[in-house]
């Protein structure tokens, strides 16, 4: 206000010749513009500082939560390893290669597991949901944080689905055999007849997709580990 009052003055001065008057009006704008750009300059500049200053804070965060996932889903991927290697097994079984592992006292070790990974997603979904994943300026880092949480984690959701539906078939399998002349308190009999062997095979068919999901899931969260880590040192 002090400066435009200097304007308006400037221009009553009957002392001053026109031109004069004209030059000191322009210095005051001069002034005021200058001064309400470099207020608007600070502003963003501390604005654009706590925007960093969260998305710093919110990687950090991210990278630990992407560490644990991928604990998890390597502990997933060795328990469906196991499911597979055990079900390639039984579907190599017949009665007389059962009799013997029980004349021989063996049992061989039978599941129907179900694989729910459920992602630490939370502290993801809540910096998207603000509005805030563009202040990650990281092009890079960005792209591949969306295609983790958007297309890698999701796809294993959907393919453990896929396999968890098949494993209630297999469940189906094994409880209806009871009416199978070859069930009896052994459950393998049940499950080596062909339609237990062919609900193995589609279970075996689905965890090539899960296997592929979790290693999609892991080689991306690494990368994105690695580009947090070559941005903050963390």
């Amino acid at each position: 206000m002090g400066h435009t009052k200097k304007a308006i003055k400037a221009m009553q001065n009957h002392n001053k010749s026109f031109g004069e008057k004209v030059k000191e009006v322009l210095t005051e704008i001069a002034i005021i513009i200058f001064a309400v750009s470099f207020a608007a300059f600070i502003e963003r500049t501390r604005e654009h500082y706590k925007e960093q200053s969260e998305a710093k804070e919110f990687l950090i965060g991210l990278s630990q939560d992407i560490k644990h996932e991928i604990d998890q889903v390597k502990q997933s991927k060795n328990a469906m390893n196991q499911v597979v290697k055990s079900y390639t097994t039984l579907i190599h079984y017949n009665k007389r290669s059962l009799d013997s592992l029980e004349n021989t006292h063996k049992r061989q070790s039978f599941g129907i597991p179900e694989f729910n990974s459920r992602p630490l997603n939370g502290r993801y979904e809540g910096f998207k949901a603000s509005g805030r994943i563009q202040t990650i300026e990281n092009d890079s880092l960005r792209n591949n944080i969306l295609k983790l949480y958007q297309e890698d984690i999701p796809f294993i959701d959907f393919s453990e689905n896929a396999f968890n539906g098949n494993q209630l078939r297999l469940q189906e399998v094994l409880y209806n055999g009871q009416g199978d002349d070859a069930a009896d308190d052994n459950p393998l009999r049940t499950i080596i007849t062909p339609r237990g062997k062919l609900a193995l095979t589609f279970s075996i068919s689905y965890s090539t997709g899960v296997l592929a999901g979790y290693d999609r899931m892991i080689k991306q969260g690494e990368k994105v580990r690695e580009e947090i880590k070559q941005e903050y040192g963390e």
